[in-house]
């Protein structure tokens, strides 16, 4: 049986079983443009190996394509059209040397005062206000921008100063305690004029329509605040991201430790379980990109000289 009429007989399957499949069936409609209309029996795991490093792809998209592949030929084998499956190799994960964007307080500063620039256009759907707050509410408790973006009023209890964040299961569901700025921040913007016309019961931040504010609307409205306030990283395809926020917070709170005589062995720990899935590699980094004060904790991580010398223009960066 040819490929061709292989994918296009598996595809009509999935379909009828209701699933969607037109990202999955893509690829394989790729694999078989790639081998050319050939018997489905002919194909070896050579045919795999090209087709999978014909171009350079990440390791989960690797990954992804294995997946669908296998599952391709187990249903044609249990068919009795091929005579053995396949198997191809799995990528080898590459360690990244990539490091998160630290911002300093003057670059918080110019993205802040750049905000009211940034939102003036009549075409923007989310106000002033609701970005500042967004923003200062990601660096003030180290959330992640989509647990912020799925927070409602209700979950905000200012008299026990707590917020509670939705996890993906009610084991990563979890109260923080906040700070006092972080309350005053949450208890102005509750008495904004926007946001209490469409009253209580809702996503606590709400476009000018009122409904919940998308990711791709903070994504997109904080790409032009960046190039608005003119905070770049130099000589980088890796820009400054709103998630970098979350890095800044625990940093920052890392390296106002020394002021207030805590010990980093004691308060990681506790770090760790306020950021929520944070693991000891993550704090490593944390502490890599902390001020100059901590070099005796750089000093037992052993890094690699080239590793040490990235960390020391970070730490002269962020100590600005």
């Amino acid at each position: 049986m040819k490929i061709n009429r292989c994918v296009e007989a598996y595809v009509a399957r999935k379909r009828v079983c209701g699933f969607i499949y037109t990202a999955s069936g893509k690829i394989l409609w790729r694999f078989a443009r790639f081998v050319g209309n050939v018997s489905i029996s002919s194909i070896k795991e050579r045919h795999l190996d090209l087709f999978l490093t014909r171009n350079a792809v990440s390791n989960n998209t690797w990954r992804r394509y294995v997946s669908y592949l296998s599952k391709f030929f187990v249903y044609w084998y249990a068919r009795r059209q091929m005579t053995y499956i396949p198997r191809a190799k799995q990528k080898p994960a590459i360690k990244s040397s990539f490091f998160p964007f630290v911002y300093t307080r003057s670059e918080l500063r110019r993205l802040i005062d750049a905000i009211p620039a940034c939102q003036r256009y009549p075409r923007c759907s989310m106000d002033a206000d609701t970005f500042r707050t967004i923003l200062l509410l990601v660096y003030g408790t180290g959330m992640r921008i989509g647990d912020v973006l799925r927070v409602s009023d209700s979950d905000i209890d200012l008299r026990q100063k707590t917020i509670h964040i939705q996890g993906a299961s009610v084991q990563l569901s979890r109260d923080i305690p906040i700070g006092t700025d972080v309350e005053r921040l949450l208890q102005q913007y509750l008495r904004k004029t926007h946001r209490v016309k469409f009253g209580s019961g809702k996503a606590l931040f709400l476009t000018i329509g009122g409904n919940p504010v998308p990711y791709a609307v903070v994504r997109n409205s904080f790409h032009h605040l960046r190039r608005l306030a003119g905070v770049t990283r130099p000589a980088s395809s890796y820009q400054p991201r709103i998630h970098d926020l979350r890095h800044t917070f625990a940093v920052h709170s890392i390296a106002s430790w020394e002021h207030e005589g805590l010990s980093p062995e004691r308060m990681l720990p506790i770090l760790a379980a306020y950021m929520g899935n944070v693991n000891l590699e993550g704090f490593e980094r944390y502490l890599e990109l902390t001020p100059s004060s901590y070099k005796a904790q750089l000093d037992c991580l052993k890094m690699r000289p080239p590793l040490r010398a990235q960390v020391a223009k970070l730490i002269h960066r962020n100590s600005a």
